[in-house]
């Protein structure tokens, strides 16, 4: 009885220093994780701010070529292509790209040129099958056929500010070799748009301004604001195919040149 008695505490001692040693175990993680997260917040803070305060580029505002590749109508269609052509920079031109003639936006991209002649603007319609990647294939002609220095490569569905090219131009430093927006998600339509919008505004937020805080900046293909002669020197737009997703290509490439990816200040 006295041996068996002994055996029970011995088995019930070493659960209780198991147990221990599991909450000690949790206990760390949950802090290492909460100290993390208010690491990732104190960063994150430190790269934003509100777009009242943000100076515009100094010196002289070059001009600015934006392609928008776009396929379909999508529920803000005519919004987003109101708002491409009333941003506030003293010369910029329209690049708009569509695969194919018969697609239903084209109707809505020509009216929009024709109801705003004072911004150049053009349509492009073909397919360049350079990748896999069906927008990248898209911009293909609209880089071509830029006449600016400077490009950005703007999604259909981006909800451009006025000031939309000033934040881009005043995030480029001297070892920037690309400038890119985090995506903001805006006017959810259900649950799960509501769940993609809680993601991209908060935790993808958070770690990508973070990641640029730390030198480890990476790309978002939303907006993408290139220096056209330096990527041209190095492959052009076909060396955006090189991944499967141009923004990843794009964050290998400029990685590759010893230049920085850095994001706005005030993301669209």
């Amino acid at each position: 009885m006295v041996r068996r008695f002994r055996e029970k505490v011995k088995l019930s001692v070493g659960s209780d220093q198991i147990s221990m040693e599991l909450t000690i175990a949790a206990g760390l993680g949950s802090s290492a994780l909460l100290l993390s997260n208010l690491a990732s917040v104190l960063l994150a803070s430190s790269r934003l701010r509100r777009r009242r305060v943000i100076a515009p580029p100094a010196g002289a505002r070059p001009p600015v070529s934006i392609i928008v590749p776009s396929r379909g109508v999508e529920p803000f269609t005519e919004e987003t292509l109101r708002r491409a052509f009333s941003l506030d920079w003293p010369r910029y031109e329209l690049i708009f790209c569509v695969a194919h003639a018969e697609d239903p936006v084209v109707r809505l991209i020509d009216a929009a040129i024709a109801l705003n002649p004072e911004v150049p603007a053009r349509l492009m319609i073909g397919d360049d099958r350079i990748s896999a990647n069906p927008k990248l294939n898209n911009c293909v002609k609209g880089w071509q056929a830029a006449r600016h220095d400077w490009v950005i490569l703007a999604d259909s569905n981006v909800l451009m500010p006025e000031d939309y090219i000033q934040q881009m131009m005043a995030a480029w430093r001297p070892d920037t070799g690309l400038v890119c927006s985090t995506p903001i998600g805006s006017r959810p339509d259900g649950f799960w748009a509501e769940v993609e919008c809680a993601f991209l505004n908060t935790l993808q937020a958070r770690w990508q301004y973070a990641g640029e805080a730390l030198g480890l900046g990476f790309a978002q293909g939303k907006s993408m604001l290139w220096n056209k002669p330096m990527l041209d020197a190095n492959g052009g737009i076909h060396a955006l195919a090189a991944e499967i997703a141009e923004d990843a290509a794009a964050t290998k490439l400029v990685n590759g040149l010893g230049l920085k990816v850095n994001l706005v200040a005030s993301p669209f």
